[in-house]
């Protein structure tokens, strides 16, 4: 059992997006007089991030309205930009116009609503005929033709009509610094210093951590460890074991860099680009792009990547310090009083923004079972909040080795990276998706005691049927099993898209400016 009824100073060990994150859902959480300290080491700078930008899920949004902040405010403090999704550049053959899209689809348009036998018969019915899914998303035209951020506010508030929802592109550094500022004027403490050793009991629940330059050790009862790849409480001092993703993930190793917009404005969506070795993604700021190559050790080396880097954006690029990381997570993030949020928590490559969304998640569901129990929480709701925890993880990994199920093989890279291992529940989802598409039911084990998924079956759908994962003849095997009246219905849909110009391309490729 956990009791934090008498809980006085609650202790979160590294700013960043995840430090300061926990402190405004810990400030949220308990009494006035309940202590909230952010303790983060100046020589850090941020602990939870691969490089300077990041791209966010629809669970970003909530997370800023649950803290009481006001987009608009978060738009102007940080230089965020509306992002709506991902384009896949170069994932199939490498040719110019190889791309395709995962988009924010938005609950309301019939495509989504109507669902029979357990699937979207009108997106079963696209893929069938082979016509990209993107095409049944009216502001799609947006994305296609670069419009601004102004005119893409305009249309997301028509609401349903867009078929979009949004997330944003943001500066990391000034997401942190503003999230500070917010979390301070609410009262939380701000503390420059280093830790130096966290101290735990004989029953190993920590209670004071030592901090460099100070004598005496400052008590806590509670502690968030947002530590990032210092991991200083679940990984250093308790040891828990670590689930590694190396097995079916390849990439190892990201070169961060700043480049210039190649575009009129700010792109609308991520962009995810194949490279030889890996693959660099793209996030449109106001200012700049904040752009990355993520790769992997055993196909290139860091000196080849930059190369790569300034033949394909232009010589004048300067990238930043490489990041060497293992993708895989803790096998328990919640140990007694300590919680492990961020990279400090587990991590894989930043493709489909899923660290911060896992992040979010997590600190929604602490908060949801400690404020349940009234701050005494017995240890199987902890031992679910781990098993959750696990299966989410499980999911992203799932969901992130099928985009590596594709067929480019080019390259020594690609050719292992589709080669690699399936994990057995990614096996098993893959051969049911050779006779249909994607259902609720299929993914609903990733999700358990109270989480909600992070991906759903359309965004499943999004990424399985460009890649061929799940094929046109799949589609057409579930749409036969529809009663007569529906199959007309979806007829009708696909001679109105064709109609529409639905089976053409737009391309997403875009020159770099050099």
């Amino acid at each position: 059992m956990l009791n934090l009824r008498n809980l006085s100073r609650a202790v979160v060990v590294g700013g960043g997006a995840a430090g300061w994150f926990a402190a405004l859902t810990l400030r949220r959480m308990f009494a006035p007089h309940v202590e909230v300290r952010v303790i983060e080491s100046p020589a850090d700078g941020a602990t939870d991030t691969v490089g300077a930008d990041e791209g966010g899920l629809l669970n970003l949004v909530e997370a800023l309205r649950g803290n009481g902040i006001r987009l608009d405010e978060f738009v102007r403090e940080t230089g965020a930009t509306l992002n709506l999704g991902i384009s896949y550049e170069g994932w199939r053959t490498g040719a110019e116009d190889d791309c395709y899209y995962h988009l924010f689809g938005r609950p309301g348009l019939q495509e989504i609503d109507w669902t029979e036998r357990g699937f979207h018969p009108l997106l079963s019915g696209m893929v069938h005929e082979g016509i990209e899914l993107h095409r049944y998303i009216p502001g799609f035209a947006s994305i296609a033709s670069n419009a601004s951020q102004q005119q893409t506010k305009a249309m997301l508030q028509l609401g349903e009509s867009s078929g979009l929802s949004t997330s944003f592109h943001f500066d990391t550094h000034k997401l942190a610094e503003y999230l500070c500022r917010v979390a301070v004027s609410r009262g939380v403490v701000h503390q420059q210093a280093r830790v130096e050793e966290l101290v735990c009991d004989a029953g190993g629940m920590a209670c004071a951590v030592k901090l460099e330059g100070v004598e005496e050790a400052l008590e806590l009862e509670l502690l968030i460890d947002a530590s990032g790849l210092a991991r200083l409480g679940i990984g250093n001092k308790l040891g828990v074991r670590w689930h590694s993703f190396s097995e079916y993930l390849l990439p190892d190793r990201a070169v961060p860099f700043h480049m210039p917009n190649p575009q009129p404005n700010p792109s609308l969506v991520t962009r995810a680009i194949a490279m030889p070795a890996g693959w660099m993604w793209q996030i449109p700021l106001a200012e700049r792009v904040g752009a990355g190559y993520v790769f992997s050790s055993a196909h290139t080396d860091e000196t080849k990547v930059i190369d790569e880097i300034r033949c394909r954006i232009g010589p004048g690029i300067e990238p930043m310090r490489a990041l060497k990381f293992e993708s895989g997570h803790f096998a328990q993030a919640w140990v007694g009083n300590i919680m492990a949020v961020g990279l400090a928590s587990g991590f894989v490559e930043p493709l489909e923004a899923t660290s911060i969304g896992q992040l979010l998640e997590q600190l929604r569901n602490f908060e949801r079972i400690v404020t349940a129990c009234d701050g005494v929480v017995p240890g199987h709701l902890i031992d679910g909040f781990n098993e959750a925890n696990a299966r989410c993880w499980a999911g992203i990994r799932d969901f992130l080795r099928m985009h590596y199920d594709c067929p480019r093989r080019d390259t020594d890279f690609w050719r292992d990276a589709a080669g690699l291992p399936l994990p057995p529940s990614y096996a098993e989802l893959r051969e049911c998706f050779q006779q249909r598409t994607p259902r609720l039911i299929d993914v609903q084990n990733y999700v358990a005691h109270g989480w909600r998924g992070i991906f759903h079956p359309v965004n499943w759908l999004f990424v399985a049927a460009p890649l061929g994962v799940v094929s046109r003849e799949a589609a057409a095997t579930e749409l036969a099993s529809l009663p007569v009246a529906s199959r007309k219905r979806v007829a009708v849909y696909i001679h109105r898209m064709r109609e529409l110009g639905a089976a053409g391309n737009f391309s997403c490729k875009e020159e770099p400016s050099r």
